[in-house]
């Protein structure tokens, strides 16, 4: 049966990485007339509606910055993370903050700590290091689905010592590998099966992480 289910998420992995890369392929660049669209309601926001009086001119020209990022976020010219670094670009570009205000969020330990985690999230979705944990963890524990809850719980609990922030230790280290069990047993979301044992095993994990967050 594990053999099976390897040799399933090695096809499911090919899949997936051949997907990807059409994606990436397909992918032209920036859509300039939405981000002329983007930069079209800053420039009207700056511009053509009245500052209200005690309004600096540098928060009108951040409300203006915002107001075009938020567009750019919703339709998407680029991708969220050139969306907001154009908008960063144009800030210090205007005078409307300095340079270490700019870039002062990047020296924030929570920012990198969320960044660091979804790097190691990707990273277990993309080498497949989650998939053999879970491939693993199935061996183990897996003849029942509360086996799988207990033996989920146990290692967060063990881990949980040693990485105290529990949003980066779900997010980074055990939402990965439960989604993988979950998709080994046959309980995947894209398929309409997660109630197979999908959301029971998702909800003891968030259970998980909230009480020995508070331990």
């Amino acid at each position: 049966v594990v053999f099976g289910l390897q040799r399933r998420q090695r096809l499911a992995a090919a899949a997936a990485a051949a997907s990807g890369r059409s994606k990436a392929a397909a992918w032209a660049g920036a859509d300039v007339k939405l981000m002329a669209v983007c930069f079209a309601l800053g420039w009207t926001v700056r511009f053509g509606l009245p500052m209200p009086m005690g309004v600096m001119p540098q928060a009108w020209s951040m409300l203006a910055i915002f107001v075009a990022m938020i567009c750019g976020v919703v339709t998407a010219p680029l991708p969220p993370a050139g969306v907001t670094l154009v908008a960063l670009a144009v800030a210090l570009g205007v005078g409307a903050v300095t340079f270490a205000e700019g870039l002062k969020a990047f020296t924030d330990e929570v920012v990198w700590l969320v960044l660091l985690a979804f790097f190691f999230a990707e990273g277990f979705q993309k080498t497949g290091l989650g998939d053999r944990i879970a491939l693993s963890v199935i061996q183990a524990v897996g003849s029942t689905t509360l086996g799988l809850a207990y033996g989920l719980n146990a290692a967060e609990l063990s881990v949980a010592a040693a990485m105290p922030s529990s949003a980066a230790r779900a997010a980074a280290v055990f939402y990965p590998i439960t989604a993988s069990v979950c998709k080994a047993s046959g309980s995947d979301p894209a398929l309409g099966t997660r109630t197979r044992c999908g959301a029971f095993l998702v909800e003891c994990c968030y259970q998980a992480t909230a009480v020995s967050s508070c331990a």
